[in-house]
């Protein structure tokens, strides 16, 4: 019986370690700028959406606007008492839709005895604790803003390793209607479980989400819009092979933000 409960115990532990990381979420100020306006935007980490929780690292992410095929960084400022991450991002004199994204470099975290604990496999073995698993979580967000009829560049591929990629123009979300994207993996179309909900769809609850799809062979997957406002749409990767003697798999994960109406 007691060989039972610990081989449940640590089902437990592996089965929720993919939730554990924070999901990161763009959230500009507006989603409609003038041409070289200085657009404000929020960097925001949390488990319920959309609430602020904590500030991460800024020395392990990069974020802009990406133009003429490349990522032109901002500067990132933390800001502890508002609990978020702020830049602000130059618009194109063109004021053509715009991608505004942020790609962050993992934090290893591993499940010991004890519970967790930050650092790799190797450095805990070496202070002598004992380390179940160890893992890592990539995350990247992008953003459209100026999404107008008129103009295709919202579909820009930036090549993040896990993308989102809208199919739908940003500009015709609206409630009631579904709004489709791409899921593409290391720039392949790819099939994996999507999610997607909207500011203040709950408050109470960590990790919960409005709607559950899944993309298909082609990537692509369909989103209920079902209230209008902010809304992120998430594809996640886990279980990628990880490093010898750093982390033993890696989770990704990806995260668009648009405006429905």
């Amino acid at each position: 019986m007691r060989k039972q409960v610990c081989v449940w115990v640590m089902f437990l532990i592996f089965s929720v370690a993919p939730a554990f990381a924070h999901e990161l979420i763009l959230k500009p100020s507006k989603f409609n700028a003038a041409k070289g306006e200085e657009l404000a935007i929020e960097l925001q980490s949390t488990h319920i959406f959309i609430q602020k929780e904590e500030v991460e690292d800024i020395s392990k992410i990069r974020a802009g606007v990406f133009q003429d095929g490349k990522l032109l960084e901002s500067r990132l400022k933390p800001n502890d008492p508002d609990l978020r991450i702020d830049f602000s991002v130059k618009i194109p004199d063109d004021a053509s839709s715009t991608v505004v994204m942020a790609n962050k470099i993992g934090d290893i975290w591993s499940v010991t005895p004890d519970g967790w604990q930050a650092g790799t496999r190797k450095s805990l073995e070496e202070k002598g604790v004992k380390v179940l698993r160890a893992s890592m979580t990539d995350k990247f967000v992008k953003t459209i803003i100026n999404a107008s009829p008129s103009d295709k560049n919202f579909s820009a591929v930036v090549g993040q390793e896990l993308e989102v990629v809208p199919i739908t123009n940003p500009s015709d979300a609206k409630t009631g209607q579904y709004y489709q994207v791409r899921i593409l993996f290391k720039g392949q179309p790819a099939s994996m479980p999507v999610f997607a909900t909207y500011d203040g769809f709950v408050k109470e609850f960590e990790n919960t989400y409005a709607y559950y799809t899944e993309s298909d062979e082609n990537g692509v997957a369909n989103i209920k819009i079902t209230s209008p406002g902010l809304w992120i749409i998430r594809a996640s990767k886990d279980n990628e092979p990880g490093v010898e003697g750093e982390y033993d798999y890696r989770n990704l994960r990806s995260i668009l933000s648009i405006q429905a109406k």
